[in-house]
């Protein structure tokens, strides 16, 4: 009867040691799973990461040839054509030297134009200049059209961000007036810059037509607010977009340690 008793108690004995050994090989498995599965995650979210910092890189350089292209050729050829105006003898005829006249005061229009557009492109000069200075430049283009009212507001101490931050920034606000000129038809923007020691906000408001938000998560969605949701991906931030039909949209992004 010992001899089973004792029998019984070593295959309990090895059953429990042997179920203790799977039950460690398990767990040992599970965290090398969780593991792995962390590893590829944080693999794939460096993987996106770097196709996005590479997709502005170009955009940028395009945007920066761009703009080159109107400096050194569109430009100049203008400023050519203005000097050639300039030269002309005194005209006798007044309605032919009003239209001489006009036509400079156009050619000088066309130059200065450009050469907003230009800087407005060229991300170096972003980077100079500053987000608030910027986006009066793109603002003062939008008010000499007549056909827009503009406003921005700047609240707080301010102070520059990491080139690449403020120039997402700019870029966002960018995307934001051609939406609300080109889709929205809107006549009214403003903008507003709040700087705390911790975080950055910005927003960007319309008076146009509006839409309605749960469209953003269909296939149909725009390129443009694509590409703002995926600026504000790359630098950290956090992006809203407030909108309802008829009541105008909202563009509000978030940065936290925006001096990091």
């Amino acid at each position: 009867m010992e001899k089973i008793i004792i029998i019984v108690v070593a295959v309990t004995v090895l059953i429990l040691f042997f179920g203790f050994i799977i039950i460690l090989y398990a767990l040992a498995y599970q965290k090398r799973k969780n593991r792995y599965a962390k590893e590829k995650q944080e693999m794939e979210s460096k993987f996106q990461a770097a196709i996005l910092q590479t997709q502005v890189e170009i955009q940028e350089q395009t945007l920066k040839n761009v703009a080159q292209e109107i400096h050194d050729n569109i430009g100049q050829v203008l400023i050519l054509a203005k000097l050639h105006l300039n030269t002309f003898p005194m005209i006798q005829d007044e309605a032919t030297s009003v239209k001489v006249n006009d036509t400079k005061q156009l050619v000088s229009k066309a130059i200065n134009d450009l050469r907003d557009l230009s800087r407005s492109l060229h991300g170096d000069k972003i980077a100079e200049v500053g987000l608030p200075d910027s986006i009066t430049n793109e603002l003062r283009i939008l008010q000499n059209t007549g056909l827009y009212q503009t406003m921005l507001n700047v609240s707080g101490n301010k102070y520059r961000m990491q080139p690449q931050k403020e120039m997402v920034m700019f870029r966002i606000v960018q995307e934001c007036i051609n939406n609300a000129i080109k889709h929205a038809t809107a006549k009214n923007i403003d903008i507003s810059l709040l700087y705390e020691p911790t975080v950055f906000r910005m927003a960007v408001t319309d008076n146009g037509k509006g839409f309605d938000p749960a469209l953003l998560q269909s296939a149909d969605t725009g390129i443009g607010l694509k590409n703002m949701k995926d600026r504000v991906d790359l630098i950290g931030g956090i992006l809203h977009i407030r909108s309802s039909p008829g009541h105008g949209t909202k563009v509000e992004v978030e940065l936290q340690n925006p001096e990091i």
